[in-house]
């Protein structure tokens, strides 16, 4: 990603959780308690990282210059940040950019797999079929979100949550074949 922070003339280079803010900020002011959520119940469905990055992220922007914060003057003195104008730009600069990085796969049961031939073989089928039910909840959790989401929510949004459940699906098809294959091994 070329370092957004210098064509703007900021004095750091914006990351991922920067890009996250800026665009939850883009629909609706919010506080680091609003953005947790929301991350949660959308972005984070694909894209991890420590949710206390959503309550030190907003102050760095702010002093970027990119969003503002209001503080409550009684209370808890809650703070709520909004976007500016130079934050929607780098949003812009940033979705304009080509995006041609290795997509990153982190998945323990692969990870298993991978170094199978040191365990049992019951084991492996344990695994597979541990595997094969947790894809097959997220897949079916995620087409719940996607219908949910269809009524209310733009057509990008919605895309990222079918390609959520297209993946999960696939991963689920990988696993119940290999169910399949150890089970007609065990029976050869």
């Amino acid at each position: 990603m070329p370092d957004q922070g210098k064509k703007r003339g900021r004095r750091r280079k914006l990351n991922a959780t920067s890009y996250v803010v800026l665009g939850m900020l883009s629909y609706s002011p919010a506080t680091s308690y609003d953005l947790k959520r929301w991350v949660a119940s959308t972005v984070g469905n694909f894209w991890a990282f420590a949710h206390s990055q959503l309550y030190d992220e907003p102050a760095r922007l702010v002093a970027d210059g990119l969003i503002t914060e209001t503080v409550e003057r009684t209370g808890r003195r809650k703070r709520t940040y909004e976007i500016l104008p130079a934050g929607r730009e780098a949003l812009r600069e940033w979705l304009s950019t080509t995006t041609d990085e290795q997509t990153e796969v982190r998945d323990l049961g692969l990870l298993k797999l991978f170094f199978a031939n040191f365990g049992d073989r019951e084991d492996v089928l344990a695994l597979a079929r541990d595997r094969h039910a947790a894809h097959r909840r997220r897949a079916d959790t995620y087409a719940a979100q996607r219908d949910e989401l269809s009524d209310y929510a733009d057509r990008w949004q919605v895309k990222t949550v079918e390609l959520g459940v297209r993946y999960e699906r696939c991963v689920e098809q990988f696993w119940a074949d290999f169910i399949k294959e150890l089970e007609e091994e065990q029976q050869s």
